[in-house]
């Protein structure tokens, strides 16, 4: 039996986790913003075994991708937290976590194996507080001459020409589309941290991108619309925007999907 599958557990400035797992094995990337049997009771409603779980791949050190919950789960389930090493210096300290109470994987930016899951991290563009070393991932999934692929952009103030390369043949994506600039301006601008997130046009620009860059007919199959920003932007003229925009481009068959900031997205296998 084989399968690969993803569920957008959380998405929002207040807390963000990702499951992505195969009949094997599974990862949370990122894991904040839901109390320790908050998150358990999607995980049974999923139907995914914490026990399964076999890392927490960390994006950066915000407190809405890693806080005290993330080690909570971490504890309680004997899971190791992958996360870069100049973000856990900035995160032991804010938690005060000491080395022999969790098992912490130092990944250097190259690709990494967790189980029968290949972790491929590229740079993201974000600052702040106790950013650490920002990370977007693409996940692979290799069974039987085929390869699954699935990436995940959020918490970046721009898309580079490289990034989009990474993402290329991505049957899945989780791409941030936090605010619409107009508004974020006409509601905040004095405030800058809405800066250094995707704006709505960015990510739109990013899957056009990606879309035609990919070889593989059913990229973009799945697209998460994630890290929507509760003030500075409207699901449904977001869903619209986005829609509209790659329907002018001759795109079809990219199935949009809202994420949320207080309950879990459908689960979506990716074939």
């Amino acid at each position: 039996m084989s399968y690969l599958k993803v569920c957008v557990l959380r998405s929002s400035s207040s807390g963000n986790c990702t499951a992505i797992w195969t009949a094997k094995s599974g990862i949370l990337i990122d894991c904040a913003g839901i109390g320790l049997e908050g998150i358990e009771k999607d995980l049974r409603d999923i139907k995914l075994d914490p026990f399964q779980i076999n890392g927490i791949v960390i994006t950066h050190g915000h407190e809405d991708h890693i806080c005290k919950n993330t080690f909570k789960i971490a504890g309680r389930y004997g899971i190791p937290i992958y996360i870069h090493h100049d973000t856990y210096q900035v995160i032991k300290k804010r938690y005060r976590v000491k080395n022999h109470q969790f098992k912490i994987m130092h990944h250097t930016g190259k690709p990494f194996i967790i189980d029968d899951l290949k972790i491929m991290p590229f740079k993201t563009f974000h600052s702040g507080g106790y950013v650490g070393k920002p990370f977007g991932f693409c996940i692979e999934y290799k069974h039987k001459g085929s390869c699954r692929k699935v990436g995940l952009l959020t918490d970046t103030s721009k898309v580079t020409d490289s990034m989009v390369r990474m993402l290329h043949d991505c049957k899945c994506l989780i791409i941030e589309c936090n605010h619409d600039t107009k508004l974020a301006w006409a509601k905040s601008p004095n405030q800058s941290t809405w800066k250094e997130h995707l704006n709505n046009d960015a990510a739109l620009e990013a899957l056009i991108k990606i879309k035609n860059g990919s070889i593989n007919s059913v990229a973009l199959k799945h697209v998460f619309l994630a890290h929507i920003s509760e003030r500075h932007n409207k699901p449904r003229t977001l869903i619209s925007r986005i829609s509209n925009g790659i329907r002018r481009e001759n795109i079809r068959g990219c199935d949009l999907m809202l994420t949320y900031r207080e309950k879990r997205t459908q689960v979506k296998e990716i074939l």
